[in-house]
């Protein structure tokens, strides 16, 4: 099994893409990439063509993406919705997603951020 790789969408801090490759995980953000203006249809399919699962907070407009992907048998590679935290917070529950889920595990799912408070030797 490998790794997930993320993409960050442009309501999040280019500042935990950059955290995230400091400690060595394969995250890139809508900053880096350009795409801080396109649509969250086109955010969704450029994270595909990267094979990324997209972090955002938007739940409505993704959830509906979820379904037309679904409905048309197409695969995406994770949804992963955050509400407003801490940069710290924020890093914190990605890293712990990142450490247990693998790539695999992502795929055509939609995942709470919050469900990756605390990692689970730690509980």
């Amino acid at each position: 099994m490998s790794k997930a790789r993320i993409y960050l969408n442009e309501n999040l801090s280019w500042r935990i893409s950059r955290a995230l490759c400091g400690y060595g995980y394969d995250v890139i953000s809508s900053h880096e990439t350009e795409m801080n203006e396109e649509s969250d249809e086109d955010q969704l399919k450029f994270a595909v063509s990267q094979g990324r699962a997209v972090v955002i907070n938007n739940l409505r407009d993704f959830a509906e993406l979820h379904r037309q992907y679904a409905e048309k048998d197409r695969q995406h590679y994770g949804i992963v919705l955050t509400t407003k935290c801490s940069l710290s917070v924020m890093i914190r529950r990605l890293r712990n997603l990142l450490d247990m889920l693998p790539r695999e595990k992502l795929i055509n799912q939609i995942r709470w951020l919050n469900e990756f408070d605390r990692h689970p030797e730690n509980r």
